[in-house]
């Protein structure tokens, strides 16, 4: 089966990029780079030429999510496993590549209403990244942007989108029972990073997404990231803790748009050849979180 290989970039429609460039650099310590008209502008973290497109007068949400493959022949396998599962696919215009920075784009939608965009021709800017904070940069390369949680209406039919269509392989199920209903999980990767995307069986939420994942070189950076959101402001949604499944050593923060970004340090990596498909009856992590035991104790949003 063809797969895709990474998270390439997100699109996030925004009611205020101003907020969303300041918070970029000032705390997340990304380079913000020019779009090509008035309303889009992107932000830069590694040696791409950005991870993030920022659209403005969005609603305040994901607006696109963008998927490497290795080349247009992998493309074409990718598109025909989509519409031999009943996905309809449209070519990207030239136009939509060029503001991509990519070769070639396909495009359909999730079960879930996500524009889904699988891209080959890496969008690489020559000119070095440099963080506009001292720090020491993030975990990117083949791994990619970092992960994304989704909210699904249904977590087997969202799975089965990514694992059978865009082959991706799942990395463990979590399934907690609350007061509130139960609670279910899903989280798959396409490379060695624990997961790329993760869905959370909630319908009828409000927003596409609950948060994108951004991961440090160094524990050192997270520290400092807390430190600068504590100093201009910027409220702490979940705190620091290391969650159960990837080990991520992370705190939450909220963002202009309304949903979270995760930014951590030090998750495991899968090796493909050994993993086994992990169980969890319960969402805690080994430690700290406080908010995110409770939100889950309580029981968050999901299917009764």
């Amino acid at each position: 089966m063809a797969s895709v290989s990474q998270l390439g970039y997100v699109g996030v429609g925004t009611s205020d990029t101003k907020a969303w460039q300041n918070l970029a650099t000032n705390i997340l310590g990304m380079e913000v780079v020019p779009g090509d008209d008035r309303a889009t502008s992107y932000l830069r973290m590694d040696e791409y030429h950005h991870r993030f497109e920022l659209r403005s007068g969005g609603r305040d949400d994901i607006e696109f999510a963008g998927w490497e493959v290795a080349d247009r022949a992998t493309l074409d396998r990718v598109a025909q496993q989509l519409e031999d599962g009943g996905v309809k696919v449209t070519a990207g215009t030239h136009d939509e590549a060029d503001g991509r920075r990519v070769i070639d784009l396909i495009k359909c939608v999730d079960p879930n209403g996500i524009p889904t965009e699988v891209f080959c021709g890496r969008p690489v800017n020559p000119q070095p990244f440099q963080s506009t904070r001292a720090m020491t940069g993030f975990k990117t390369g083949d791994m990619g942007l970092g992960h994304i949680l989704v909210y699904a209406r249904n977590r087997e039919e969202t799975v089965r989108f990514y694992r059978d269509l865009l082959g991706f392989r799942v990395s463990d199920f979590t399934e907690v029972r609350t007061p509130g209903g139960v609670t279910r999980l899903a989280f798959l990767h396409c490379n060695p990073r624990h997961h790329s995307i993760a869905i959370l069986e909630t319908p009828g939420a409000p927003k596409r997404i609950n948060h994108v994942m951004l991961e440090c070189n160094s524990l050192d950076d997270v520290g400092s990231g807390r430190d600068l959101c504590k100093r201009h402001g910027v409220p702490i949604a979940i705190d620091l803790g290391r969650h159960m499944n990837d080990h991520m050593v992370s705190f939450y923060m909220a963002n202009p748009s309304g949903f979270a970004l995760e930014y951590g340090w030090g998750a495991r990596m899968i090796e493909e050849a050994t993993w086994q498909v992990e169980h969890y009856d319960t969402a805690d992590s080994l430690w700290g979180h406080p908010e995110l035991r409770n939100l889950i104790n309580e029981g968050a949003p999901g299917k009764k």
